[in-house]
């Protein structure tokens, strides 16, 4: 047998309690942001479609397509982050654009 704490009997503490209205907003927001997630991944297909076929008739990135790129990707780290709990703040158009 190990000694190994059971992980129910002491919740850590950076996880608080939440009333059950703040709950179902949150998981309204969730549901928004879920497809909207969805939708920014499919962009994000077509933006490395339409950047690799700048490559190869151009033989060089195309830095605006990078930047989108960039910051759609950072939009979708930060969505990811809200939908597992791991973070309170919302992406775009609730924080900066970045």
């Amino acid at each position: 047998m190990t000694d190994a704490p059971d992980p129910t009997s002491n919740p850590s503490p950076s996880l608080k309690p939440v009333d059950k209205s703040a709950a179902w907003r949150r998981g309204a927001w969730m549901l928004v942001l879920l497809i909207l997630f969805s939708i920014a991944h499919s962009v994000l297909a077509a933006t490395a479609v339409l950047q690799f076929g700048w490559l190869l008739f151009t033989g060089k990135a195309n830095p605006n397509i990078s930047d989108f790129g960039e910051k759609l990707g950072n939009w979708l780290a930060m969505n990811a982050r809200f939908q597992a709990v791991a973070s309170e703040d919302k992406p775009f158009p609730w924080n900066e654009w970045k």
